[in-house]
């Protein structure tokens, strides 16, 4: 296996304030990764840190091969952040994931248009191609993300909270497409349904200031007070389920 990337003795944060201290953490190809912890824990600052979007206060951030190619990421945001007003249509925005590769006018525009539609059609919105985005619903448009995700072929697949505003059925299709996509590249997904993702994801990262790396798809509640983790497991049969814990004010960080 393949490293994709390293993080490496990183503290990063926004203005003085330090949100992440001393992660260590890295990516390898094939990897499915489930980043756990709690809300203002640091999992959306260290997306941005692995996205390039924020630079670290200290520490470094590597890419290999050595200089990071743009058709590296495929990134899936949370829908929440997406302006649903901005007059675009449904296969442009598949079509856009292509721009770091082929420019605005770049490409053969019927092979990508192909591609584009051949996507859509695996996430079961090809018949949406000539919607606009304030006419999908927030499951839709989900999907529609997806897409332009993957659309490059990226070595990984970022994903911010995916199961966010989907229904049952396309959570569950989602999550064995994500199983069948990690035959081809890497996958991190930051998630609060700790209790399905670890019927998939084949390790975890507690993220809550610190970075705790479980080579496993599985933790104990042991391990998770050891590494002040809020999250306590409580089983039912073949499903874990999980329940966000508030720290304690006391605890270290």
């Amino acid at each position: 296996m393949s490293k994709i990337l390293d993080v490496v003795n990183v503290t990063a944060g926004y203005g003085s304030d330090v949100i992440l201290k001393d992660i260590n953490f890295e990516v390898i190809d094939n990897d499915f990764i489930g980043v756990i912890g709690p809300n203002g824990g640091g999992k959306t600052t260290l997306l941005k840190l692995l996205l390039g979007e924020i630079n670290p206060f200290q520490g470094h951030v590597n890419f290999y091969p050595s200089s990071k190619d743009e058709t590296l990421f495929g990134y899936l945001p949370q829908v929440s952040t997406i302006d649903r007003e901005f007059p675009i249509k449904v296969i442009d925005i598949v079509l856009s994931g292509l721009m770091h590769r082929n420019g605005l006018f770049g490409g053969n525009k019927n092979i990508n248009r192909k591609k584009a539609l051949e996507i859509l059609s695996t996430a079961g919105v090809e018949h949406l191609w000539n919607y606009s985005v304030g006419e999908l619903s927030g499951g839709q448009l989900q999907r529609v993300f997806l897409c332009r995700a993957l659309i490059s072929q990226p070595r990984l697949l970022i994903l911010d909270e995916p199961n966010t505003y989907v229904d049952n059925k396309f959570e569950k299709e989602l999550y064995e497409l994500l199983r069948e996509l990690n035959k081809r590249m890497a996958i991190i997904m930051v998630s609060h349904d700790v209790g399905t993702i670890t019927s998939y994801v084949k390790t975890i990262a507690c993220v809550n200031r610190h970075l705790h790396y479980h080579r496993s798809n599985k933790i104990t509640p042991e391990q998770l007070a050891a590494y002040e983790c809020p999250i306590q497991i409580i089983s039912h049969g073949k499903i874990p389920h999980t329940v966000l814990l508030d720290h304690r004010k006391e605890a270290k960080v």
